[in-house]
């Protein structure tokens, strides 16, 4: 059994350390975007909503299709603060999403890295309700950390996290972001249709000190108590030093899920 961190921890965890967060992660590849656009006749998105924006790695790209309006809803504070000077062109509504009030219908709405700290049914529920008929959800993550796909760094480092509470997207038999029959599943029961999956790889170097700044970026590592924490990253950055020579090649898998409103409530919900 994996220990499993409160749905809530997301709420507050991520604007501890603000820049550490940004500079320690990576943005999203350029063709999840171009995906996303091709749901839309050319390209043109007229409102957005984007669920737990964080420091706006997604935000800044979401802002590129210039919509009439775009509205993110970030529940931590800090954050808060960071996306109304990073991120103007966004309206930043400063509550938890399934407790927000806001008006209008929305022609997509997207979650990056952030779905797995939220009630599945009812977000997806309130996600129905927010778009038009015909508009569009879009779901996505940074998968940093998976066994099985040919990544000596992610297999090393994983028994060092076996007596870790892990955030709600992690389990024993890896990311669940990875589950398409799950999230699939999730979808049409919500009654979304026209159902599509991606995954994108990409890989990078990780020095000694990326590995450690970017573990310590994550919400399990941060929630641990300073030893605690501090002795578990020394220990994944001296993998990287004395197994890799200094320079770990590391795997990055980016799942998305989109999915549409119906745009006649009789169209069936199956895809």
């Amino acid at each position: 059994m994996v220990d499993h961190l409160a749905s809530s921890t997301g709420r507050s965890i991520f604007g501890a350390d603000v820049p550490g967060y940004h500079d320690a992660r990576i943005g999203y590849p350029d063709e999840l975007y171009q995906a996303i656009a091709g749901r839309f006749a050319g390209g043109r998105i007229d409102v957005i909503g984007e669920i737990g924006p964080g420091t706006g790695h997604a935000s800044a790209r979401l802002a590129q299709f210039r919509s009439r309006r775009f509205v993110g809803f970030e529940p931590d504070r800090s954050l808060v603060g960071h996306l109304r000077e990073t991120v103007t062109a966004m309206e930043v509504i400063g509550a938890d999403f399934l407790t927000a009030e806001v008006a209008g219908e929305f022609d997509l709405i997207a979650a990056a890295a952030c779905f797995h700290w939220l009630e599945p049914a009812p977000a997806l529920a309130k996600i129905d309700r927010l778009l038009r008929p015909g508009g569009c959800v879009a779901l996505w993550w940074n998968v940093y950390r998976e066994a099985g796909i040919g990544d000596p760094f992610a297999e090393a480092v994983l028994p060092l996290l076996a007596d870790v509470a892990l955030p709600p997207s992690e389990g024993a038999g890896g990311h669940y972001s990875l589950d398409w029959k799950l999230h699939f599943r999730q979808l049409v029961a919500a009654g979304f249709v026209d159902l599509r999956s991606f995954i994108f790889r990409r890989e990078r170097v990780l020095t000694p000190r990326m590995a450690r700044d970017l573990y310590a970026s994550f919400s399990f590592v941060r929630a641990l108590e300073p030893p605690r924490r501090e002795a578990l990253l020394d220990a994944i950055a001296g993998i990287v030093s004395d197994r890799f020579g200094g320079a770990a090649r590391t795997i990055i898998l980016t799942p998305m899920y989109l999915a549409a409103k119906p745009s006649d409530e009789r169209e069936p919900t199956g895809s």
